[in-house]
Order: C-alpha cells, then structure tokens, then sequence
C-alpha cells in the first residue's frame, strides 16, 4: 500500500516531464530542452567507464563497489523531499550527547526523527518487494508505524506513561481527521466527487470500532468500580482488563493480515490493480535485500538515539516552556513519524487514487490502535511499567467521536472537500482543546513565531516566479506552469544558483538561531517579557504586537522577497564568480552573525554565574559588553546589511533589471534596486534604535541602576551601538 504511494508520487513526475515536452513548441521551450539533454549526456558521460557502462556496472570490483554504494545512497537520499533534513540528525545527536538547552535538543532531534522515518519507510518498502505479497505485507505491517513504536517504547522504559498514551491517540487522530480529511479536500477541489472500495473501506472501520471498544470498556470499569475501591485496587484490576484486551487485538490484528493477504485478498486488489500501468519506478530496483536490511537496521538504530534524546528532553520542556505531556503526545509527536507519509497521501488523492489514500489514512490507524498499542500494553508488563487501555475520559471521548465521524463519512465510498473540511475541522476543535496552557502565555511564544514567520516568508519568496508565470499563463491564455517543490523552486530547470540558496539560508540559519535562544531565555525567566509588561492584559495590544511582527518581517525580508521574485532563468546571466558585492555582503553577514552569537554567549555565560554566585554583579561589563552597550544589535544590523549588500548587487545587474521590469530606467531603476535592499538594514536600525531596542533596554537598566556611579560610568565610557576597539 505504501509502496503504490511512492511509485505514483514518482510516477507523476514523468508524467509532468512528458507533458511539458509534448505541449512545448515555441523556441524558449525547444531552447529548453535542448539545454537540459546537453546537460544530461554531459552528466552521463562523466559517469561512464570508457566502453559507456555507469561506474556502477564496471566489471573492475574497485571501481563498482565504491560507485554502486555512491549511486544507492544517492537515489535513496533522493527518494523523499524531507531527506533534505538529514543534516539535523548529527546536530541532534551531538548537541543530546554533550547535554545542550533540552529546549534546542528537542527541536533537532524532532527535526531528525522526520526524514528518518521516511528513509525507514523507503527501506521497508525496498526489501518488502522481493519478499513476495505475504512476507511483505507482514513486514510492511511490523514497519510501517516503526518510529511510532520506537519512541513510544524509548518513552514506556523511562515511565512516561502520559506521553505514550497521548502520543497512541495523537497517531489516530492525525491519520483519521487531519490526514484524510485533507487528502477529501484536496481531492475534491480538483474533482467533484471521488470514489473509492467501500468493502476495503467498511472492513478497516469496523475493526476501528472495535478498537474504540477496547478503550471505552477500561474506563467505563473504572468509572463503575467507585469510591468504594481503592486506587490500587482498581488500578489492578484495570491493569488484568488492558492485560488480556491486548492479547485479544493482537489476535484480531493477525487474523485481519490473513484477510487481508491471502484468505481475502481479491478484496484488496482493487486497491492496486492499475498501479503499474503508467511504466512507474517499481519497489526494489534501488536497493538489494542485504542492502535494504542493513538500511533498516542502521536506521532503525538511528531513530532509537534520536528518540532516546527526545523523550529525555520532555520533562525540561514541559516544566520550562509549560506545554502539557498530552499535546505533545497528541500534537507533536504524531507528526514525527507521519510527516512524509501524510504529504504523499495527498499528493495520491489529487490524483484521483483514493483508495490509496484511505489505505494510508485509515489503515495506518487501525496498526496502531490493533497493534502498536497493544503491543505497547503487552511490553509495559513484561518491563513493570502500568501501561494499560485506561485513557482520560476526554481522550476516551475524542477517539470514540472521531471514529464515529469517520466510519459515517466513508460508509458510502465517495467523498469530497466538504466531507474533507468536517474531518479538518474536528481535528482542529481537539487541537484547541489540547493547547490551553500555550494560548494562556503567548508571549513566551512571540520571537518563536516570529522566527518561524521570517523562514516561511522566505520559503513563500520562492514561489514568486511561478506565481508569475501562471499569472501571465492566464492572461495569454496558455497552459499554466506547474506549482514546484520547494527546492524545484529554489532550482529551477538551470540548478541551482548559490547566491539565492546563500541569501534564503542566512535567513533561515539567523532566525532559526535567534527564535530559539530567544524561546530558551523567555523560559527561563518564567515565561516573562518585560516588552509586553504594558499590553499582557490587553487583547487589541497584544493582538497589535502580533501584526507588527508580521509587518517589520516583511520589510526586513525586503531585498530576499525582490531577489526571489526574479525568473530563476535569469540567474544564469550572472556571473558565477564572487564579485565585490558578494564578498562584502557574505563578510558583513557572518561578521555580524559571530558578533551577535558571541555576544548573547557571554551574556548567557555571566547570567549563570550570577546564579551560582560565582560573582555579585548588577549589569554585564565584560568581552564585548565593554567594547559597545548592545554589542548584539551591532551584529544584527551589520549581518542584515550584509544580506541587502549581496541582494543589493543582484538587483541592480542587468539581470536582476530585466527582472523587475526596471531596464529602461536607467539610473533610477538602479536607484529603486539600491533602495528596496536598503529597506532591511534601514528598517532593523529604525526599530532597535527607537522602538524595541536600545530604548527599552536603556530604560530598564537606567530605572534599576540610574542612581549608581558605576553604572554612570560605564555608559559615560562605552558607546551605545558601534564598539570601540
């Protein structure tokens, strides 16, 4: 089942490419083509022995093996977009190991565990595929909700009992409301009604509703046994129910893999029959059984260390940033593991192939509440840990609900957006239920979100040029281009062009670092922000707060959004060389990053000593805070010059002219180029100098310490912004 996603996820890509040459015919798009085929059979070429064999075909072993090992890792890294966050597995580990903020370990390894799961689902579905249908659709079953499992078992050794729970339940619901949902809507925007095996459908639901059954009966008992019993008394008895309601899952778990596989197997065909009629990738052309078993088992490891560090982290991130145990296993950790999975699934439904969508969705579900869960139960008593089927009665509440809800709209076999918006919405009315304590403090939450709204503006940025052509597709009347991934959309069909993956990066690389050294200080000071100590109780102002951010992004992100906006075409008219614009910006960027990071470090270093009273000082004096006041806002407008600097020279080239329709302007379109980069650093300036910054700093330390001679001093021989050296 999830291997018909991935081969019609790739499928359809040969099928844009085919249709993008057969509609083409005027000379920019024979141009095109001709451009890539050069490119190509240059590309083979320099991965071809003298006799026009791969590397990884050659007959000499030394040659082959180190040229197939690069080839498999190769299309394996390939076989998923979010394999891209990869590079957050090492940091994860290492910042875990070395016993980094939890609140920044979290965050990485919950960024890490997301492209492992895909990678182990490629695995999977590798070595599933020279197994034969019955081998491998038990091994599918036992990994498809590995990472699940994974965490869940890292989370039942160390007690977390609430979490596993939550994180079970968070699984369903995800798969049942937000993900078929979507896939409905989705679905149903492009076709007014779909249609799908109401058998296959019908048969997955009743057994969810059995599951339902195993949860609502534990604490239906619990509720009945009273005040009259004992905790204990019923915790036992509770624990004897969930105990041997496990075992009676699991048995019903294996027999519907029977069904499904070999007794009743015709049922399912309809589910794959023409999967293979389009001249799709087929499942295990990448990697042999050993090479997919050993994927399996380094990834399989990888996972476990990853999830190792973030459960660890849990405790410090709910006494810290105060978000409850249930929404992060509700919320959160749901998302680790489904994350490329959920995507996919859309993607198929668009497409019209929806019984696939409904095998991932609901199926999906029905592992883990047949077979995660009560596995989970199972191993809590072989390790004494009281994992039982006893959930809150809202959770009990919630998974009956959305069970009813979805068995009701796929009764019939045919869906659509509206059926699609029901699921949205109920997923999104238990997500607001779940999230109390985050919408009670938002403050602590404000520079996050601003983090996060400056890399999806960049992200968006990207879009830009499609968003162009299709508009100028529909005024001329002609087929409009198709919405890109989003490194499709960094790259184009000319590869990529380093200064626009720089420019994006630096902007993600400083908010990323910014929003959580921001979010891990906030918490540590109770949740506070004295920014807001004058409009916490208004709504409107706090409100406010929130459009400003969203406002001064925008400007900020000024010369990144022009620079993005430009047809990725005209990115190979520049030079590939570093010019003196280049240079000066990259060298003003990382100055200004390393003057910030540096800065916020010693004064995180002299606020722990503080603490542990290793000294008795009022106001930070030392390293760069003796060379400049707020030495940290030096280095972000020096680093967001930077970024308007190298933007700034690509948008007053001919280049980035033609691009913004300003050729024929001469000098002031150069000047309006020079202009619209200024706007960042202008901006970031205007609004440390006389709104957030340097004001309220100097205020608050001129109320604390204004009366001291020291501190007089101080501010009498150390500039306000630019340091002495």
């Amino acid at each position: 089942m999830r291997s018909n996603l991935r081969r019609h996820a790739s499928g359809s890509k040969t099928q844009q490419l085919r249709g993008s040459a057969e509609n083409g015919g005027d000379g920019l798009v024979d141009s095109l083509h001709h451009h890539v085929d050069e490119h190509t059979v240059l590309l083979h070429r320099a991965f071809q022995n003298s006799d026009g064999e791969p590397f990884y075909k050659d007959e000499r072993l030394w040659v082959r093996w180190p040229s197939s090992f690069g080839y498999v890792t190769w299309q394996t890294l390939k076989s998923n977009p979010v394999n891209v966050l990869l590079l957050f597995v090492p940091l994860g580990i290492v910042f875990g190991a070395i016993g980094f903020k939890p609140t920044v370990v979290f965050i990485l390894n919950f960024l890490a565990i997301i492209p492992l799961a895909s990678l182990l689902s490629f695995a999977t579905e590798e070595l599933s595929a020279k197994l034969g249908q019955t081998l491998g659709g038990l091994l599918n079953a036992t990994f498809g909700n590995a990472v699940e499992l994974i965490i869940s078992v890292v989370a039942l050794k160390n007690g977390e009992i609430r979490i596993v729970q939550a994180s079970m339940l968070g699984s369903v619901l995800s798969n049942i409301l937000l993900v078929l949902g979507c896939c409905f809507l989705a679905g149903g925007l492009k076709h007014t009604e779909q249609s799908f095996n109401s058998t296959v459908a019908s048969t997955m639901s009743s057994l969810m509703a059995v599951s339902t059954a195993s949860l609502i009966i534990p604490a239906t008992l619990y509720a009945a046994m009273g005040s009259s019993n004992s905790k204990g008394t019923k915790d036992d008895n509770i624990l004897v129910l969930s105990h041997g309601t496990a075992i009676i899952l699991l048995i019903l778990y294996g027999l519907y893999l029977f069904f499904q596989l070999k007794s009743h197997a015709h049922l399912f065909d309809e589910e794959s029959g023409n999967d293979n009629s389009e001249g799709e990738q087929q499942d295990g052309q990448v990697l042999s059984p050993w090479a997919a078993g050993v994927a399996l088992v380094i990834i399989t490891v990888m996972v476990a260390v990853c999830a190792e560090f973030l459960v660890d982290s849990i405790d410090s991130i709910v006494e810290s940033a105060h978000i409850s145990r249930t929404f992060i296993g509700l919320i959160l950790l749901p998302i680790v593991g489904n994350a490329a999975e959920h995507v996919t699934a859309v993607v198929v439904a668009t497409k019209d192939k929806m019984d696939l969508a409904i095998g991932v969705a609901v199926g999906s579900s029905m592992q883990i509440a047949l077979l995660v869960t009560p596995f989970l139960v199972i191993l809590g008593w072989i390790i004494n840990q009281p994992m039982t089927l006893h959930f809150e009665i809202f959770e009990t509440v919630v998974f009956f609900l959305a069970v009813l809800v979805t068995n009701y709209l796929i009764s019939d076999g045919k869906s659509n957006y509206l059926e699609g918006a029901m699921l949205i919405g109920m997923y999104i009315i238990i997500g607001l239920v779940a999230i109390p304590s985050i919408i009670a403090q938002t403050e602590r939450f404000y520079d996050l979100s601003g983090s996060l709204t400056y890399i999806s503006c960049t992200a968006f940025s990207l879009y830009l040029p499609t968003i162009r052509a299709r508009a100028a597709a529909a005024v001329a009347g002609t087929a409009k281009p198709a919405w890109p991934s989003i490194l499709g959309a960094l790259s184009g069909n000319g590869g990529f062009n380093w200064r626009q993956v720089v420019l994006s990066a630096a902007v993600c690389t400083w908010a990323t670092r910014l929003g959580t050294y921001l979010f891990s200080r906030i918490t540590s000071d109770n949740g506070t922000d004295s920014r807001f100590d004058n409009i916490r109780t208004s709504p409107p102002k706090f409100l406010g707060a929130f459009f400003a951010q969203a406002t001064w992004v925008s400007l900020c992100l000024m010369p990144v959004i022009a620079l993005n906006s430009l047809p990725i075409s005209l990115f190979s008219s520049l030079p590939a060389a570093i010019g003196l614009t280049d240079l000066l910006g990259l060298a003003l960027y990382i100055g200004g990053l390393s003057f910030e990071v540096t800065a916020d470090r010693q004064k995180d270093k002299w606020v722990q000593e503080k603490k542990s009273k290793k000294h008795n000082e009022e106001f930070l004096t030392r390293g760069l805070w003796s060379k400049s006041r707020h030495p940290n806002y030096f280095g972000e407008v020096t680093l967001w010059t930077g970024i308007a600097t190298l933007a700034g020279g690509v948008l007053m080239s001919n280049a980035g002219q033609v691009g913004m329709g300003l050729a024929a302007s001469g000098f002031l379109g150069k000047a309006a180029a020079l202009g619209m980069a200024g706007v960042s650093p202008a901006f970031v300036s205007l609004l440390l100098f006389k709104v957030s910054g340097i004001p309220l700093s100097e205020g608050k330390y001129d109320k604390k310490y204004g009366g001291r001679k020291d501190y007089q001093e101080w501010k009498k021989n150390t500039p306000v912004f630019f340091p002495k050296f």
